[in-house]
């Protein structure tokens, strides 16, 4: 076996290296060492703060072999101890790039992370800390990439959701599914063309995130920004139905901006929520309208395994096209209770009320919803199930002397596929149904769908 000679600090030894033929001494001479004696030599180096000399021990055994994957990871370890942290991300980033195997990928991959993290750059280490998992050569492992990446979460200043999904529909445009609409209570139209539901693809794509601003104990402030957008691919039958009509007519984007303050009361655990969002529409690939959102809330825990929550809400809304603006507001009740099985039920109340000055656009709703998620996998799918009712109310209407009255019932049945993990994202599906009744034929609705999209395992 090929052997090397280097000068090592004689606590190897004494730690068990049994690499000294003499007892270990407060001096320092050379030793020689095999590469697997120098590989342990510098884990141990690592192991006990010693990392000028894990540096050392790593660079002679790539000197020997430039490709030594283990020694550029340990070479990656020791120069993140050191501060050199350019010098630790080259170095894990090379063992990356020639790993092949999981395990040392796994190894380069957390290598970098740490490096990343260190250096404060910890969204990019929350990335790596994915690849990780995803080539983790055992559960416990990957359990350790997993924690990793939770503690660096927790201490990025940035925070980010981002959405995809594909949502097949049987009404895109929120059509009607009337045959005609009665004008003053006599007069009656046929309900054609982009009036009625035609069905097609969604394809949505959006981008949640949050940047803290300060922290203490009892407090975060938080900068907020939000960018979504969604289009539409019409079916061969809605085309045929309205042909002057295409998906992207439909389109719809957002984006807003804002301040959250998270906070506890002195004396008190459950936090509450206050935040400020303006913003843009745009509906067609026009402008739609700007708005402002006021928004508070607060949590309480009024058990162990019981949590409850209200908030109230604000909305200017200056929209344009000709369309008089609109002052809403919201109040929200819910409570989250945790069964002895673990399942849990969520029940939520919500009142809005909108005011213009068009008296034919001012209305009232109450929503009531109910969810349910299992806790145990049925057939390695995370199942959940969720049913609300809706009743919307217009004082005056267009189309009758009566008013308008909606009555909205919607189900959906999500699963979710932990199995299918794939860089700690999982594959979601939702089947969803939806029905509107009116005294307005206008505005009744039928929609059936299938979203199928990702989310974070962790």
């Amino acid at each position: 076996m090929k052997r090397i000679v280097h000068r090592i600090r004689p606590f190897a030894a004494a730690a068990g290296l049994a690499l000294l033929t003499a007892a270990p001494t407060a001096a320092e001479g050379p030793v020689t060492l095999s590469v697997a004696e120098m590989r342990h030599a510098a884990a141990l180096s690592i192991a006990y703060h010693e990392p000028q000399q894990a540096l050392e021990l790593s660079q002679a055994l790539l000197a020997r072999d430039p490709g030594d994957i283990q020694a550029l990871v340990m070479k990656s370890r020791a120069a993140r101890d050191l501060g050199q942290y350019r010098v630790a991300q080259q170095a894990a980033r090379r063992a990356w790039r020639l790993a092949e195997a999981d395990h040392p990928r796994y190894g380069a991959a957390l290598a970098m992370a740490q490096a990343l993290a260190s250096d404060g750059k910890r969204t990019r280490a929350q990335w790596w800390l994915r690849r990780a998992s995803e080539h983790a050569p055992s559960p416990g492992l990957r359990a350790r990439a997993i924690r990793d990446f939770r503690y660096v979460r927790q201490r990025n200043p940035w925070s980010a959701q981002l959405s995809f999904s594909i949502a097949p529909s049987s009404n895109v445009n929120s059509g009607s599914t009337a045959n005609s609409v009665t004008l003053n209570d006599w007069i009656e139209f046929p309900i054609t063309g982009a009036a009625a539901a035609l069905s097609g693809t969604q394809i949505s794509a959006g981008l949640r995130a949050r940047y803290r601003l300060s922290e203490s104990k009892t407090a975060r402030n938080e900068a907020l920004f939000n960018l979504q957008h969604q289009t539409y691919v019409l079916s061969d039958s809605a085309k045929a139905s309205a042909p002057d009509v295409s998906g992207s007519d439909f389109a719809y984007s957002s984006v807003s901006v804002g301040l959250s303050r998270t906070a506890r009361l002195p004396g008190t655990k459950a936090p509450y929520e206050i935040t400020a969002e303006l913003g843009r529409n745009w509906y067609g690939g026009d402008p739609y309208m700007n708005f402002v959102k006021l928004g508070a809330a607060k949590h309480f825990a009024l058990s162990r395994r019981t949590r409850a929550h209200v908030g109230l809400s604000a909305e200017h809304q200056d929209l344009m096209r000709g369309t008089p603006d609109a002052d809403l507001a919201g109040l929200r009740v819910g409570l989250d209770h945790r069964l002895g099985n673990g399942d849990r039920l969520s029940l939520g109340l919500s009142a809005r009320q909108s005011t213009s000055t068009s008296p034919h656009l001012d209305y009232r709703r109450l929503t009531a919803r109910a969810e349910y998620a299992i806790a145990k996998p049925v057939m390695d799918m995370q199942l959940s199930m969720g049913l609300s009712l809706s009743e919307k109310n217009h004082d005056r209407s267009r189309f009758t002397s009566d008013g308008r009255h909606d009555t909205e019932m919607s189900a959906h049945l999500t699963a979710v596929f932990p199995k299918l993990d794939y860089y700690g994202f999982v594959p979601s599906v939702t089947l969803h149904a939806s029905r509107t009744d009116s005294n307005v034929g206008l505005y009744e609705k039928k929609a059936f769908g299938l979203h199928m999209g990702f989310r974070s395992a962790f």
